[in-house]
């Protein structure tokens, strides 16, 4: 029988000791473990949890701007010319395209066909753009391309809200409105000048992540809540704007000119009624290439030597002083005088003929004459007081100062060349400007297209009732208004300016254009600036016509377009004529025929 040994007490002993040993060490390195675990994730979670909070929305958000409504533009009657439709940018939502890629890349292809045939663009750009995040597929996606791809269902396709900027009237005061750019910023006219007023402010909103860093759209907080931006009145009324383009667009097609640009102006407080330029643009279709010269706005932009128009600044200064008296009798030397070392002409020789006649008649002669007994200082003191050479600070971006050099740079010939219009630069502004003066009583005031900004806080603009400047004496101003009826009477330049039975008052220009300072022949800028004056309504309008064909001089070309504006803006308002109606019609007729 084979004997077992037992293993004896002492080791059985020292073996337990040495588990319990191990035991012990083991529990101790868990509880090291254990807190070193604890104690970070207590600094993670307690002591710097915004810090990681920060760090978690940096890596699991990204911000979007949201675009807020542009304000409305309105005519001072209501009607709207510039306003916002609700519009979308189409963009991939990546996260859902790449799932699709692996659940059923079928689809996809037949995505990438659909996309293609619907929005015009090619297979190989909309597969570019898949494979970025968050990517832009078109901006201002039409209504029937959005409704084709929803009634499809396409997935992997997200919207984001947006605007597009809309001219329901198309060309219609282009020239005033402008248009914007891609970004719904301002670009010209009042969407320029008062783009800060207009384009509101836009929203910011957190659109949530994937572990690889796409956008997932359809989960997103707002930051910033997008605000509307103000609505804008304008003092242009929309009707006489439509009077006037399509009145300049028929003198278009007769003379062939280079540029029309007509203004029609309230002479008592500086409102523009109108402004138009031909040819003009259509503010929808600015994607496209447009030539810059439509788009600039010539009536601010563009100088011009004003030529006789300026005689009325000559003429009225020196009757403020005293010199003359409207049957003042000036020789006019038969159309042809040696001064300051070279010749001056007349269109038409003439003798002797009185203050008057020298306006109505619109001779060069007689003109520098009075001037000449005005002097120089008090020829440029009356000018500066029009300020030529200065912005009239119309509302409207790109206004040129116009040239009217000082005093001491005058040369010796400049007397005789100022007061006639030459060596001096305006624009359509400020020669409306300048007529106006003899239509309220003499004073200057401020020309703008503002009338009223509308926001949820009432907005104070500039009072423009309170710019005025007192220029001439009520006295001046009515021998002025008399000479200026005669201009546009039988034996003055502009006959065909008058309308029977109504007081038109106003003053030819014809000024050869100068290019590089040479005066060059045949190239002629026509105009006229005139005013009706009546119990119910003042109305001032100028007319600039660059370098029409055939015939050029202002009383010819730019007086009927005065006239054949101004009928219509009178039967618009309804103004009766101041003299027996049958009488007034037959003239008219004849007239006509």
């Amino acid at each position: 029988m084979k004997r077992v040994l037992k293993r004896p007490k002492f080791l059985k002993q020292e073996q337990s000791n040495i588990f319990e040993i191990r035991l012990k060490y083991t529990k101790f390195i868990f509880f090291i473990i254990f807190f070193i675990i604890f104690s970070r994730l207590f600094y993670l979670q307690i002591i710097n949890q915004f810090q990681y909070v920060k760090i978690g929305w940096k890596t699991g958000y990204s911000k979007i701007k949201v675009p807020a409504e542009r304000g409305k533009i309105f005519d001072r009657n209501g009607k709207l010319l510039a306003f916002d439709i609700p519009s979308c940018n189409l963009y991939f939502d990546t996260w859902m395209i790449k799932y699709l890629q692996k659940e059923n890349p079928y689809y996809l292809q037949e995505f990438k066909n659909y996309l293609s045939e619907i929005l015009n663009i090619e297979k190989k750009q909309i597969e570019e753009k898949m494979n970025q995040s968050y990517s832009l597929i078109k901006r201002n996606v039409s209504f029937e391309e959005y409704k084709k791809i929803k009634d499809l269902k396409i997935k992997g396709i997200y919207y984001e809200k947006g605007y597009k900027r809309v001219y329901p009237y198309e060309s219609h005061a282009c020239h005033i409105l402008g248009y914007t750019d891609i970004e719904r910023n301002g670009q010209e006219g009042v969407e320029y000048f008062y783009n800060s007023f207009l384009k509101g402010k836009d929203g910011l909103y957190l659109v949530l992540k994937d572990g690889l860093g796409n956008l997932i759209p359809s989960i997103k907080k707002v930051l910033i809540k997008e605000e509307k931006g103000q609505d804008i009145v304008l003092t242009i009324d929309s009707n006489i704007q439509f009077i006037v383009e399509e009145e300049i667009k028929k003198w278009d097609q007769k003379f062939n000119p280079k540029n029309i640009s007509v203004v029609v102006m309230d002479p008592e407080n500086g409102e523009i009624l109108a402004l138009a330029n031909y040819p003009n643009y259509n503010p929808n279709e600015r994607d496209s290439q447009i030539d810059f010269s439509i788009i600039r706005n010539k009536c601010v932009t563009d100088l011009f030597e004003p030529g006789s128009i300026f005689k009325i600044v000559t003429a009225a200064s020196a009757i403020e002083e005293n010199l003359f008296t409207p049957s003042s009798v000036i020789m006019c030397e038969n159309g042809k005088w040696f001064v300051r070392n070279h010749y001056l002409h007349d269109v038409h020789p003439y003798g002797l003929l009185t203050f008057a006649e020298v306006v109505e008649k619109s001779s060069n002669i007689g003109t520098v004459k009075i001037a000449m007994a005005l002097g120089e200082e008090k020829l440029y003191q009356y000018c500066k007081k029009f300020y030529f050479g200065e912005k009239t600070g119309i509302d409207l971006p790109g206004e040129t100062a116009g040239i009217f050099r000082r005093l001491e740079k005058w040369s010796p010939y400049s007397i005789t060349a100022i007061p006639i219009g030459q060596e001096v630069g305006i624009n359509s502004i400020h020669s409306i400007r300048a007529i106006s003066v003899f239509a309220n009583g003499g004073y200057l005031v401020k020309p703008h297209v503002i009338k009223e900004i509308r926001g949820k806080e009432p907005i104070e603009i500039k009072n423009y009732k309170n710019e005025k400047e007192v220029i001439f004496s009520h006295n001046t101003i009515s021998i002025m208004r008399d000479i200026l009826k005669r201009v546009v009477g039988p034996e003055g330049t502009a006959p065909s300016a008058g309308i029977e039975g109504y007081r038109i008052y106003g003053k030819t220009g014809t000024a050869q254009k100068s290019i590089g300072g040479t005066y060059v022949k045949g190239k002629y800028v026509s105009s006229f600036v005139g005013f009706l004056l009546s119990y119910k309504k003042n109305i001032a309008i100028s007319v600039n016509i660059d370098e029409p064909s055939g015939a050029y001089y202002g009383g010819v070309v730019a007086a009927p377009l005065f006239r054949n504006i101004l009928i219509r803006i009178i039967n618009y308002y309804q103004i009766p004529p101041e003299v027996d109606v049958k009488i007034a019609y037959e003239n008219e007729t004849k007239r006509d025929n």
